[in-house]
């Protein structure tokens, strides 16, 4: 899977997800979760997290541009894809396992019906909670592994 097929993946998963909107607040709570992760319980992430926004947003502090904010996400990018390869792995395989694992998920029966049946209605994509352990993919990145 090269980079223009990840990209026609993360598109179709985001597509599903009618919720996802740019929104760099959630972008930069979503990037110190992912941070904290490997190093913390869910419930502490939780906590630091909130308690980190809370004083950054408190402050009142704003990106001062568009620009500066895409500057960030894609230097994140840079020094995400730099660590995969000097850690010995090919970044395409290892986001070709991020994709099939995050596209495995299947939505919540209840509200993929209501989605259908009505259209979206303004929630956030639900995953569904009892979906077989069988039908989920965990990504093995030793297929990545050079």
């Amino acid at each position: 899977m090269d980079n223009l097929t990840h990209d026609k993946g993360l598109k179709i998963w985001r597509d599903a997800r009618p919720s996802l909107k740019a929104n760099h607040r959630v972008f930069f709570q979503n990037i110190i979760e992912e941070l904290l992760e490997p190093l913390y319980t869910k419930e502490t992430i939780k906590k630091m997290t909130q308690e980190i926004l809370e004083k950054y947003y408190a402050a009142g502090i704003e990106p001062a541009s568009e620009n500066a904010i895409l500057d960030s996400i894609n230097d994140i990018e840079v020094f995400s894809i730099n660590e995969v390869e000097l850690m010995g792995y090919d970044n395409n395989k290892c986001m070709e396992e991020t994709v099939k694992e995050i596209s495995c998920r299947k939505q919540d029966p209840a509200q993929k019906e209501v989605w259908e049946n009505w259209g979206y209605d303004g929630n956030k994509w639900m995953k569904w909670k009892d979906q077989p352990e069988e039908e989920l993919y965990i990504a093995d990145y030793k297929k990545g592994k050079r």
